[in-house]
């Protein structure tokens, strides 16, 4: 990839000296670190829907989990970063979490925004799935929230969760991965988000890796353990069972799938039925939201083998569904579809790890059913790219409208496919959503090799790796990001995200990507950035 290139978009913006210290921001005995740097900004005015705005001007922000390293100047050792770019506010913002009685805190192992407290400024949640809880120094993990301002956030006002917070279900125990999934949404319609909190280490009694989902409610002081609730699969609300490994909880979505003033839950369980046979594996749970919370009845679920008449080849087989999620209405009716990926799922060659995408019709009443739903894999006519071993078209999705017509387009990652002789360059697909539905009709494929976007295809750059849908220019249609972590900036394995417009046609990709190389300050290094991408 030419330096050039990436670094044109980010020469106003990209910081060179850290103007200020290294600042520790203690929460429960365990340390966070935050490096503020002064960039030239000229504040904007967007219009429109956000997703991750943190100061408040109608532009998102953009916070991109990464690795972060650094000299003497760092008190602690980095163990996973986040960087926060803003769209107004004159600063670029570094969070890393730090090695505690030397174990890493997989600080940034998922991020989400959502408006806890209701003041009309997006609010961060960052996943440290591995941090240890002091009380017991059990690396069962935390999650940070750090509420938005004018300013941007306010690292000062920063609170911490853990299972061994007060009111919060269930122990800190090791590899419970508390926060390794995350996702926001009002369920209880009361005008703040609420967050969803991923646990699929969790044991339930004595079986292991069975998982948990713990959903923190939002009020007007953000977010608390007040009527905080716990499901997992050996509570009778909740379909299934709890069983060594289902990994329930492991990806999240939270939007309203029926028409009610309440955003509902759906969790994956990627794990579900794995080895028990030869139709697929992989479970999807759709939970109702309420004025109290997450209700407590009517739940469905899928399961891969269910969808396997759908796929519409005998070997074409969902292995591990719902390894990714989210929601959004592709066809305009007021109704969300629930969105699943299954990158490991096998093509009709067989194809291993292939990929596929199954999109579930939204319902009123019904929930989730096997007997409703579509599948899109690169072997569906019109789906870019052609099918081929480890290509993982599904382990990332986003979901929003591009294309400024009322209906949500799905953004597909594939981050391991070839492009020519390079393995895992990786693409990306968007699927355009119409009046019947999600369609591969018009749909639209990018990789590096494309003559627009920045770089070029490389082995290894898993181009794809992560993608959002966000409103970054503050006029019509929504637009995306994508990332690259493991693309190499002057020998450095720094990462890019690379930034698409939308409009009626689709996605417009524009010249310039950004680099973690090109945020390195006098301080700090980034590397593999763009290894998640903040999402709501």
């Amino acid at each position: 990839m030419s330096v050039l290139t990436v670094l044109a978009g980010l020469a106003v913006s990209a910081p060179a000296q850290a103007a200020s210290e290294v600042r520790n921001i203690t929460r429960d005995g365990v340390v966070m670190q935050h490096l503020r740097v002064a960039k030239a900004a000229t504040p904007v005015q967007g219009t429109g829907a956000t997703r991750s705005d943190f100061d408040g001007d109608g532009v998102d922000d953009i916070a991109v989990a990464a690795e972060i390293g650094g000299t003497d100047a760092i008190p602690y050792y980095a163990t996973g970063g986040v960087v926060v770019r803003y769209s107004s506010a004159p600063q670029v913002d570094y969070l890393n979490g730090t090695w505690t009685i030397n174990l890493p805190a997989a600080f940034g192992s998922d991020l989400a925004a959502g408006d806890f407290n209701g003041d009309g400024f997006d609010d961060l949640a960052i996943g440290a799935e591995l941090e240890v809880d002091l009380s017991n120094k059990a690396p069962g993990g935390a999650v940070w929230i750090i509420p938005g301002s004018r300013t941007g956030l306010v690292v000062d006002s920063t609170r911490r969760f853990t299972q061994g917070s007060p009111g919060v279900p269930g122990d800190s125990e090791a590899h419970d991965r508390f926060g390794l999934s995350l996702a926001t949404g009002d369920i209880n319609g009361d005008g703040r988000d609420d967050l969803a909190v991923g646990a699929p280490g969790e044991s339930i009694g004595s079986v292991e890796e069975a998982g948990a989902v713990t959903v923190l409610y939002g009020g007007v002081d953000g977010l608390t353990a007040s009527g905080v609730q716990q499901l997992h699969q050996n509570q009778s609300a909740v379909p299934g069972t709890a069983e060594r490994r289902d990994l329930f909880g492991r990806s999240l979505a939270i939007g309203k799938v029926n028409n009610n003033r309440y955003a509902d839950l759906v969790v994956g369980a990627p794990n579900e039925n794995d080895g028990s046979g030869a139709a697929g594996s992989g479970m999807v749970t759709l939970m109702w939201g309420s004025a109290s919370g997450v209700k407590l009845s009517g739940a469905t679920s899928v399961t891969g083998a269910a969808i396997h008449h759908a796929t519409g080849h005998r070997f074409t087989v969902a292995w591990y569904l719902g390894r990714s999620l989210a929601v959004g209405d592709v066809n305009g009716d007021g109704l969300g579809e629930v969105v699943a990926g299954a990158p490991s799922a096998q093509g009709p060659e067989p194809n291993i790890n292939a990929g596929l995408v199954a999109v579930f019709t939204g319902r009123r009443t019904g929930g989730l059913s096997g007997s409703a739903v579509k599948v899109f894999t690169q072997a569906t006519p019109g789906v870019p790219g052609t099918q081929e071993d480890e290509d993982r078209f599904g382990e990332a999705l986003a979901v929003g409208d591009v294309t400024g017509d009322g209906r949500a387009d799905v953004l597909i990652g594939a981050p391991g496919e070839a492009i020519g002789t390079r393995a895992e360059a990786g693409t990306i697909a968007l699927l355009k959503g119409s009046a019947s539905g999600l369609t591969a009709s018009g749909a639209q494929g990018f990789d590096q090799n494309h003559s627009v976007v920045p770089g070029a295809a490389e082995s290894g750059d898993r181009f794809g790796a992560s993608v959002a849908i966000l409103n970054l220019n503050g006029t019509g249609p929504l637009d995306a990001v994508v990332g690259s972590p493991d693309e190499e900036v002057a020998g450095d394995a720094s990462g890019t995200l690379s930034r698409f417009h939308g409009a009626s046609g689709g996605l417009v990709p524009q010249s310039t990507s950004w680099s973690g190389r090109s945020l390195n300050t006098d301080r700090i290094s980034v590397e593999w950035y763009g290894r998640d991408l903040v999402h709501r």
